[in-house]
């Protein structure tokens, strides 16, 4: 089993590793690091493989617009998180583009990516998750995923959290690896979640009805609708409306409009820096102390650490 980092354009290896089958490994975990420096670019490189699992993170800054190859040889199910920058992703012989990723955007897919052509320009840095077949389908009972083409999808707060750890878990040994695969098993969980959801059939109709709804929550969260409210100006009854949200989306009414308020709070106190009592108040709280205390809750830390901690 290898893997195999070129320059696109002139085959030159930038780096190659080499695994058991399936990174089957004697030990508890294995981990390398690695930084490439040429005139062009720059690779800072972190993995971590152990029986049926791969994580690798990387850093990548280009002086122009710089092509690589990605070789795997072998097929895996892999969660591609975009964590800054942007990502463009074509076959191997170039000749299609399969996809873009730009901060905070994520891909799951099975086998897409074994062999691909990927193009950055300036500073972008991702984190890619294989799992083999083989333990995908231990853990799951599955014996794969449905393939319905390569898309982008907003990573959310509580991944976004999840990621940081794989990077610096404070355990060593045989309890870094069990807490990693415990972070792999939070990841399949939010996977398959999705995946049931998605697979219940709803009429077409009422599916554009509950989706408008759900748009009018996001665009209004400091003046939220009531339930009939909201019912009414998307043309479905309240009870269709209750019943057919929360399995189309996965949660209640208003359990998404707090989980939104909180993902947005999350995302102004990290990325723009602004204060609690701003982000208070755009997110619909009129008690910043209320605020706090959601947060609090639902995050297991208070708001004005994000900027001290991140």
């Amino acid at each position: 089993m290898k893997i195999r980092l070129l320059e696109y354009h002139t085959q030159t290896t930038v780096y190659e590793n080499t695994y058991g089958y399936n990174f089957d490994i004697n030990g508890d975990l294995e981990e390398s690091k690695q930084e490439i420096r040429t005139e062009n670019y720059q690779v800072n490189l972190s993995e971590k493989w152990f029986n049926g699992i791969h994580i690798s993170t990387a850093e990548i800054i280009t002086q122009n617009a710089q092509d690589f190859y990605y070789e795997s040889s072998q097929q895996h199910i892999g969660f591609l998180f975009c964590l800054n920058g942007s990502i463009s992703y074509f076959n191997d012989a170039k000749t299609k583009h399969l996809l873009s990723l730009n901060h905070n955007q994520q891909n799951i897919s099975a086998g897409q990516f074994n062999r691909v052509v990927f193009n950055i320009s300036g500073k972008a840095s991702y984190t890619y998750i294989q799992l083999t077949e083989s333990y995908f389908s231990k853990v799951t009972n599955q014996c794969f995923i449905e393939q319905n083409g390569l898309t982008q999808n907003a990573i959310t707060p509580e991944i976004e959290l999840l990621l940081r750890t794989f990077e610096h878990p404070n355990y060593n040994g045989r309890m870094k690896r069990i807490f990693l695969e415990s972070k792999i098993f939070e990841l399949i969980i939010s996977y398959l979640q999705k995946k049931e959801v998605a697979a219940v059939s709803i009429k077409e109709e009422d599916v554009r009805k509950i989706l408008f709804a759900k748009q009018l929550i996001e665009s209004n969260l400091q003046h939220p609708c009531s339930l009939m409210e909201l019912s009414r100006k998307a043309g479905i009854n309240d009870y269709k409306l209750k019943k057919g949200f929360k399995t189309l989306i996965g949660y209640t009414v208003f359990g998404y409009l707090y989980k939104i308020r909180m993902e947005r709070a999350h995302y102004f106190l990290l990325h723009e820096k602004k204060s609690v009592n701003e982000v208070a108040f755009l997110v619909g709280y009129k008690n910043a102390q209320h605020f706090i205390s959601a947060f609090k809750k639902h995050y297991a830390l208070l708001p004005g650490s994000l900027n001290k901690n991140f």
